[in-house]
C-alpha cells in the first residue's frame, strides 16, 4: 500500500464515519481534516471534493476485491461480495443513496455494473456466432440486466438491506438463471 493510498483511505474512514452520524450536506471537508488530524489542504491534494471522495470510496473498496474474485471467474461471487459490501456499510450507502445531490455517484454505480454486466455478456456471447443479431441481443441484455440490477441494489440498500445478503443474492441468482 502507498502513502498515497494510506492518507485517503484515512480520509474516507474520517468521511464514512461522519456520514453515519450527520447528513452529507452538512460534512465540510474542514469536519473529515479534523477528525484525521490532516490540514485542510491534504484533501485536495488527494481529491477534487467530498463527491470524488465518495467515488473513490466506493471503486477502491470494492474493485480491488472484485478484480480478485474475476480472476475466480465466478460472476456469482462477484455479486455476493458486492451485496456483502453494501450490507455491511448499509447505512453509509444508504445516507449516499438517497441523497438527490449525488445523481453523479449514481451514474457511476450504474456504469460499475454495466462493466461486469459487459463482462459476463462477453463471456456468454464468445462462443457464439457473431451476427447482428447477436450484437443487439448482447447489448439489449446487457442495457436490461444493468439497469435492473444496479436499481434493484439502489432499493435494496434504501430498504435496509431486506432480505439479508445471503437471502437476497440466492433470489437474484434464480431470477437471472430464470429459475423461480
Amino acid at each position: 500500500m502507498t502513502q498515497n493510498n494510506t492518507t485517503k483511505e484515512i480520509i474516507s474512514y474520517s468521511f464514512k464515519k461522519l456520514t453515519c452520524e450527520k447528513a452529507i450536506d452538512k460534512i465540510s471537508i474542514t469536519n473529515i481534516m479534523v477528525q484525521t488530524e490532516y490540514r485542510r489542504q491534504t484533501f485536495y491534494d488527494h481529491f477534487d471534493d467530498k463527491y470524488d471522495l465518495i467515488t473513490w470510496i466506493f471503486s477502491y473498496e470494492v474493485s480491488g476485491s472484485i478484480n480478485l474474485i474475476s480472476i475466480w471467474e465466478n460472476r456469482e461471487d462477484i455479486l455476493f461480495y458486492l451485496l456483502t459490501y453494501l450490507e455491511e456499510n448499509k447505512v453509509y450507502y444508504k445516507r449516499i443513496f438517497s441523497n438527490t445531490q449525488l445523481d453523479s455517484f449514481k451514474d457511476y454505480f450504474i456504469y460499475y455494473i454495466k462493466k461486469e454486466v459487459q463482462t459476463i455478456m462477453k463471456d456468454y456471447y464468445k462462443n457464439h456466432v457473431h451476427s447482428v443479431y447477436n450484437q443487439n441481443s448482447m447489448e439489449i441484455t446487457t442495457e436490461f440486466y444493468t439497469y435492473g440490477l444496479s436499481e434493484m441494489l439502489y432499493r435494496w440498500v434504501l430498504k435496509d438491506c431486506v432480505p439479508q445478503s445471503n437471502h437476497f443474492h440466492e433470489l437474484l441468482i434464480k431470477t437471472i438463471h430464470n429459475k423461480f
